[in-house]
């Protein structure tokens, strides 16, 4: 009986003796020599097991151990290749893959991360082309939206190049007509290349618009004219019929330093979960921000998505206006 006594007491103090720099205790203390009930032993035993399983290392096998709560261990992972530990001064550190900003493109693998230029550098050659970055658009994926006052002949059609968005002759009245397509739900991101050929005068608006097809609520962001003798990035909202009817509002940015609208220029509007931005660039690959807009400002849902082309002018309403889009992609962020 004195041997089973000592074998449990050893086996107690080697335990706890063992968690003792991670602060285990036990309720019950057992002295050599004394008789021992079991109840307290059987308390000391559960008392350590818990504190062992604790302090033990968790989750899965290749999972990375971070210290959590009264200092057990709590697990990360296992780590997908690329992936490392980032830390946040609000919580424990998440498992995260490098995120590629412009001009920079991230290979993961097994154990490595590579990072490298995707283009040119801006200045050192690359053009609005940019083919790395060109996704020619599908024609039949899009669907034509107008004003209630239709442009003569507005269509949707495939070119060699891409598509376009077209119509026989502009008009003198306020309309549109847009290329839409489905929004993803949640963050996205729109980049276009686009080149207009007709009348700019006056206030044609050429860009990017989405539609609350709820409301009937539209806004745009794009480039064009300002009266007849400058050009303009816009921001404009549109309400009625489609969302395409009648002027509500807009914010202009005049620079003479602007490229014309007739020029190919790539743009690029995104949403993060509460704002709209709009950038636009001469290559491709670096972005300058024109505008930076609460999404709910004019807008209650963001349904679709497309090329547009907003006719408010007193001139050459019988030239052909025509947007030419050569690169169009939509992606969730």
């Amino acid at each position: 009986m004195r041997r089973g006594r000592l074998i449990l007491a050893s086996s107690l103090l080697l335990l706890s003796a063992n968690l003792a720099s991670a602060q285990c205790t036990v309720p019950n203390t057992i002295v050599d020599g004394t008789i021992i009930d079991a109840a307290p032993v059987a308390a000391d035993f559960n008392a350590v097991a818990t504190c062992a399983g604790q302090l033990g290392s968790a989750g899965a096998q290749n999972a990375v151990q971070i210290t959590g709560t009264g200092g057990a261990f709590n697990a990360v992972g296992p780590l997908s290749s690329g992936q490392v530990l980032i830390g946040s001064s609000s919580g424990t550190p998440v498992a995260a893959t490098l995120s590629a900003g412009p001009g920079i493109s991230i290979t993961n693998g097994a154990g490595a991360i590579t990072i490298s230029a995707s283009g040119t550098p801006a200045g050192g050659g690359a053009d609005w082309l940019n083919g790395n970055a060109v996704v020619a658009p599908n024609a039949s994926a899009f669907t034509l939206r107008t004003g209630s006052t239709t442009p003569t002949g507005a269509a949707i059609s495939a070119t060699t190049r891409g598509m376009m968005l077209a119509a026989t002759s502009a008009t003198s009245s306020f309309t549109a007509m847009m290329a839409e397509v489905p929004l993803p739900s949640g963050p996205w991101q729109a980049t276009m290349l686009s080149l207009y050929t007709g009348p700019l005068s006056t206030y044609t608006n050429t860009g990017i618009a989405v539609r609350d097809s709820v409301n009937a609520r539209s806004v745009q962001f794009g480039m064009g004219a300002m009266s007849s003798t400058s050009y303009r990035f816009d921001y404009q909202t549109t309400s009625g019929g489609a969302g395409l009817n009648s002027y509500q509002n807009d914010t202009a940015l005049v620079d003479p330093g602007l490229p014309l609208p007739n020029e190919p220029i790539w743009s690029r509007l995104t949403y993060d979960g509460t704002k709209l931005t709009w950038s636009f660039s001469r290559d491709g690959e670096f972005y300058v921000t024109g505008f930076s807009v609460a999404a709910n400002a004019f807008l209650t849902n963001l349904n679709t998505i497309g090329p547009v082309v907003f006719f408010n002018q007193t001139a050459r309403p019988s030239w052909i206006p025509t947007m030419h889009i050569l690169s169009w992609k939509v992606v969730s962020l």
